[in-house]
């Protein structure tokens, strides 16, 4: 159990993994969605801005225009003529000519096509994968490791590794890498429902170029890699590519009860003079977990890779949710009739609504509201303080959900009378 533990990431966090600008920490938004609720609108009899038809104002007064202009305007407004309507031909031709190149190859290779498919179901490590016709399983190893050898169609195997993962994030985990390999190209990937990275690697042992997908979920690492063979060094063919695609696309889980079994405990600290208690939750092993206090304010950040959650205890008023099936209220309040919400329990039986803010440019939001005991009410900030969801603007479901487990453990802890007494 750790009491007030900071985890640092392995590396700087920087967009888009966490904000360090002051003006875009948890901080500042959840204030700034904090004003915004109950914010007046413009009067309708509020004076509108008139203008009056003819006026002269801040014109010259003493211009006079002559009757006729002279002739050097003509001769120059035709050679004005002349100039535009020989650019516009020059653009609508050069448009032409552009409309109509070949369309760009990497179309070709990103089509998923799983007619034929077999389906292979590794049980111990929760997982199924599609098999295209012409590949077959070679194989597999009981280990830790659960490693999966597969034969294809061309001169490659690829190998699909499942693993216990370590402490931090996907991007921690490929920036420890230290056997020899780098990354010469890295692409953003699903694979099935998950978030992961395709990279073209080098292997300075073996003088390989294999390609490699990562992803994490919860406390499993799985590792897919298509290694050229018979002589080759490298993966060339598109068609080996789009059948390597096609098959991660697969990617399922065949259950999650056997996930996440090793998570951690976490208590925060107390900051004196805020009315919001310290609190306790766990979390996966594979999210990080850092506190500051700036301003007599206290932020825990819960994140992995491009996913936080972000709990908020500031000096604040609260104000009521009005949602959709909210009776009538008047008072401090944000309507927010118009949204969609996810309702859940926490461990300790606090009720949360969770609803889609705004998309901001990459990013995506979420913030909480919660039930109040003693009134049908839903009231922001919580107990513990404003908790907000700080995700990609195309996010994946499957990792929202986890961070909603990762929530309903939080539990505040209560201060004994005797601890009270001193």
């Amino acid at each position: 159990m750790e009491q007030g533990t900071v985890y640092q990431p392995a590396v700087p966090m920087t967009a888009p993994d966490l904000p360090t600008q002051e003006s875009s920490s948890p901080l500042s938004k959840f204030l700034k969605l904090f004003a915004s609720f109950n914010k007046p609108k413009p009067s309708s009899n509020s004076p509108a801005l008139h203008i009056e038809q003819g006026s002269a104002r801040g014109m010259p007064g003493d211009v006079k225009q002559s009757g006729r202009p002279p002739k050097l305007l003509y001769i120059f407004g035709g050679i004005a003529i002349i100039l535009i309507t020989l650019a516009l031909a020059v653009s609508f031709f050069g448009k032409n000519k552009t409309s109509t190149s070949t369309p760009s190859s990497s179309s070709s290779t990103s089509t998923i096509d799983t007619t034929g498919f077999t389906t292979y179901t590794n049980t111990p490590h929760f997982y199924t994968l599609g098999i295209p016709p012409k590949w077959h399983v070679v194989e597999t190893t009981p280990s830790q490791e659960g490693s999966l050898i597969i034969e294809t169609d061309n001169e490659a195997i690829m190998e699909v590794k499942s693993f216990k993962a370590g402490e931090g994030s996907l991007d921690d985990y490929l920036s420890s890498l230290q056997d020899g390999r780098t990354s010469i190209k890295s692409t953003a990937v699903k694979v099935g429902a998950y978030d992961g990275y395709e990279r073209s690697e080098s292997w300075a042992k073996t003088g390989l170029q294999p390609v490699v997908t990562y992803i994490q979920i919860q406390d499993k690492m799985y590792v897919f890699t298509l290694l050229p063979s018979a002589g080759k060094n490298a993966i060339t063919s598109e068609s080996l590519l789009r059948d390597y695609r096609s098959s991660l696309s697969t990617f399922a889980l065949t259950s999650t009860t056997g996930l996440g079994k090793d998570w951690k405990e976490y208590i925060t600290s107390k900051v004196d003079g805020l009315i919001f208690p310290a609190f306790t939750f766990t979390h996966p092993q594979s999210w990080a977990v850092t506190e500051k206090s700036e301003n007599k304010n206290l932020i825990i950040s819960i994140y992995r890779n491009n996913y936080e959650i972000a709990v908020t205890q500031a000096e604040v008023g609260n104000a009521v949710c009005l949602f959709k099936d909210s009776p009538a209220f008047q008072g401090s309040s944000g309507d927010l009739r118009g949204k969609e919400y996810s309702e859940f329990t926490t461990l300790a039986g606090g009720i949360l609504r969770r609803y889609f803010n705004q998309n901001e440019g990459d990013k995506s939001t979420f913030f909480f509201c919660q039930k109040e005991t003693t009134t049908p009410y839903f009231a922001t900030p919580t107990e513990l303080g404003g908790i907000a969801y700080y995700v990609p603007a195309k996010f994946d479901t499957n990792i929202v959900k986890e961070m909603d487990e990762i929530v309903k453990t939080f539990t505040v802890i209560v201060a004994s009378p005797s601890a009270t007494a001193q």
